[in-house]
């Protein structure tokens, strides 16, 4: 059947309206908010889960009396495993897994009910992640603006196929922002005189033995005490002993 513009318009208003009054039956009905009322007012984002009833991640221990004895309840299935039951298993494998994944403790980035935060985060990035990975490390003199724009802007906060999480490689990556300096004329324009293009891939690093030359060979892709976020002071002098 081939749905017309006026009827999705119909069915997009029916269906908002259902989960309205869910919300209203949940609220109101729920045994569990008689204790749990802090799930009465939403936060800015939802585990859908909520809706599915508190029993869908959540029973009870046979023998205890809930709620009066401590450890009545119990998580239906251990994380990640009960995560995995509704998130697709194959979206956090990857050449490259981010160690929280990989120890499956989905709840220390995730708030596993509701949260003031994007993506049901247990607070907003880049804080989020300083509480793993030093502060000081990005908030340097010169700091990339796509640490403002937040982490996952280039990583992926799960797995990936590529070094570091990254969203794509590395050149590609930054090209996505700078397509401009993809030939590498840029840097010689920074030499008086000089002329033609500065290889920025396809060759070795010479200061980095076993590793490509990229955009991250000359600059810090978070933050660094050096103009144009240079790795050091003295950039050229890093692979270039004389002129």
């Amino acid at each position: 059947m081939r749905l017309t513009v006026p009827s999705l318009i119909i069915a997009s208003f029916l269906f908002m309206c259902s989960l309205s009054n869910f919300q209203t039956v949940f609220a109101d009905e729920s045994p569990c908010l008689g204790c749990h009322d802090q799930f009465k007012k939403p936060g800015k984002s939802v585990h859908p889960a909520l809706g599915m009833g508190c029993e869908t991640c959540h029973q009870a221990v046979s023998g205890k009396s809930h709620p009066d004895e401590k450890g009545s309840m119990k998580l239906s299935q251990d994380v990640p495993g009960l995560c995995f039951g509704c998130h697709e298993q194959s979206k956090f494998n990857g050449k490259t897994v981010h160690s929280p994944v990989a120890g499956g403790m989905c709840t220390s980035c995730h708030n596993p009910h509701q949260s003031g935060s994007d993506k049901l985060l247990m607070s907003d990035q880049p804080d989020l992640c300083y509480n793993c990975h030093d502060k000081a490390m990005f908030t340097k003199k010169v700091v990339h603006a796509a640490v403002m724009m937040g982490c996952t802007t280039c990583h992926n906060p799960h797995a990936g196929d590529f070094q570091k999480l990254l969203q794509k490689p590395v050149n590609a990556l930054c090209q996505t922002c700078h397509a401009e300096m993809a030939s590498g004329q840029h840097i010689m324009g920074q030499i008086a005189g000089a002329g033609g293009f500065h290889p920025v891939k396809g060759r070795r690093d010479p200061s980095t033995p076993g590793k490509e030359l990229s955009c991250i060979s000359c600059h810090n892709p978070h933050s660094s005490d050096s103009e144009k976020l240079f790795v050091v002071p003295d950039l050229c002098t890093k692979c270039h002993t004389k002129f």
